[in-house]
């Protein structure tokens, strides 16, 4: 088993602290580094997990502090107004993350190949940050909220992008995703979706539970699918 050493790091933008969480190999380099951007619990078990299994691959990563000041929501009742403020305020998030990014970049080394990796909300801001002009080598959404560009902002994404998502998905529903994959044609992007059928919103959560009926729904099969994936993108445009 891989050992997996933890360490704060700490980053600003527009005035904001950010407190991220950094895993890499214990005694070892990386092969590539990864922003990972978490669903609405940001540092949770989950997105350790998602981490160490990165970890394992030989990057290192960075759970993205996705509010700032280190702030993990543990309830239910937080996620609405969070969320909202993301969407609200996406330029924010695309401004937060850049200054992750680089503070990632000062631990792994000007030449190991940096990738943005988001979950549910976290997809939407690291799809923002590649219309941004992100100088990344990849960019992977995973049961992503999905959005289209605002208004008047770029479309173009220099990087390669992978998108996995489910065609039950009703937070991300198919015509969304239809909706982000014309925007991607016009704009001429390298990107790619990976769709599941039969799955939910959620689909890597196994605390999502199995009701089909409900509106998050955890997917072994589908969970695995995408764990392949991430892990063949990265190996097809890093070193991993």
């Amino acid at each position: 088993m891989t050992e997996v050493v933890e360490s704060p790091l700490a980053y600003a933008a527009d005035g904001q602290g950010y407190v991220g969480l950094l895993l890499k190999p214990g005694g070892g380099t990386s092969s590539a580094a990864v922003a990972l951007l978490p669903d609405w619990r940001g540092q949770s078990a989950l997105a350790r997990d998602h981490a160490r299994h990165l970890v394992a691959l030989g990057c290192m990563v960075v759970i993205v502090d996705l509010y700032g000041d280190g702030f993990n929501p543990d309830s239910p009742d937080q996620v609405g107004p969070m969320v909202q403020r993301l969407i609200a305020h996406r330029d924010r998030g695309v401004a937060a993350l850049a200054s992750c990014v680089e503070a990632l970049r000062q631990q792994a080394g000007a030449r190991t190949p940096v990738f943005c990796l988001g979950y549910s909300a976290g997809g939407m801001v690291a799809l923002d940050y590649g219309r941004s002009g992100a100088d990344v080598a990849g960019i992977i959404v995973c049961s992503a909220l999905l959005k289209t560009a605002e208004p008047g902002k770029p479309t173009r994404i220099e990087a390669p992008v992978l998108a996995l998502q489910g065609t039950q998905d009703v937070v991300s529903p198919m015509e969304m995703i239809a909706a982000v994959i014309r925007e991607m044609d016009a704009a001429g992007n390298d990107f790619r979706f990976e769709l599941y059928g039969q799955t939910h919103h959620a689909f890597d959560n196994p605390e999502a539970g199995s009701d089909p009926g409900a509106r998050l729904v955890y997917s072994a099969q589908s969970a695995l699918w995408a764990q392949r994936a991430i892990a063949g993108f990265l190996a097809e445009h890093g070193r991993v």
